[in-house]
């Protein structure tokens, strides 16, 4: 891929829980990292369920490959989340490209569709 096609600025969260100043439990996602990805929509479906209609998602976001994203995605890939132009998407699964520590492609579904 080439560097014009990493356009999209996306954010990777993880789910913390803290303490806030009056000492109750504080339940968040927090950016843990922000980078340039190439985004593409895999599939756009829609299914009966519960006689409701669902319509299901997923997007395929590549991003470079650096250690920093290897640490993140390798070791807590499926904890995080992806937030796009207002949008989260949950990481279903992460791949290295190719075994060439090029860059990663991240299979994600909407949340909240």
């Amino acid at each position: 891929m080439k560097a014009r096609d990493f356009d999209k600025r996306i954010e990777l969260s993880k789910f913390t829980e803290n303490v806030d100043e009056e000492g109750f439990p504080k339940k968040e996602w927090k950016s843990v990292l922000s980078v340039w990805a190439a985004v593409k929509t895999l599939q756009g479906r829609e299914y009966n369920q519960a006689a409701a209609i669902q319509a299901e998602r997923t997007a395929r976001f590549v991003v470079r490959y650096s250690k920093k994203a290897k640490d993140l995605l390798y070791n807590r890939g499926t904890d995080l989340r992806i937030h796009f132009d207002g949008r989260v998407f949950d990481i279903q699964s992460v791949v290295n490209d190719n075994e060439q520590n090029a860059t990663f492609t991240i299979v994600t579904k909407e949340v909240d569709v």
